[in-house]
């Protein structure tokens, strides 16, 4: 599948003027703030996105460490792992990684930084 046809579950954590742009790039995001999911767990934030079909796209490594450690089902994880969580500077990884020709197959998780990106897919 291309970038342009998965599906995002935003966490809390992420901006609304990111999710707002994310939008506006033509991607289906499904955001915890505006559904009133404040507080719910990891656990129930990727089980939800899994469900659904949805990478959770966050700010928080506690995600990967719920599908690697302890074998939760996910269908994807995208942890933004920047030194900067302005949004317009989150925005500019993101239209880069928006850019990039890659695979978007489930079950995998991506570690995004300012310079690089790396996937680790799940059997």
């Amino acid at each position: 599948m291309t970038c342009r046809e998965i599906k995002l579950l935003t966490d809390e954590n992420v901006a609304r003027s990111v999710v707002l742009w994310l939008r506006e790039q033509g991607l289906d995001v499904l955001d915890v703030k505006e559904m009133g999911w404040f507080g719910a767990s990891d656990h129930a934030i990727l089980e939800r996105a899994y469900q659904e079909g949805r990478f959770v796209l966050t700010h928080d490594a506690d995600f990967g460490a719920l599908a690697i450690h302890q074998q939760q089902p996910f269908y994807g994880i995208l942890y933004l792992r920047l030194k900067s969580l302005r949004p317009e500077h989150v925005i500019r990884v993101c239209e880069r990684l928006l850019q990039r020709d890659m695979a978007w197959e489930p079950r995998s998780i991506w570690v995004i930084d300012e310079t690089r990106v790396r996937v680790r897919r799940m059997k």
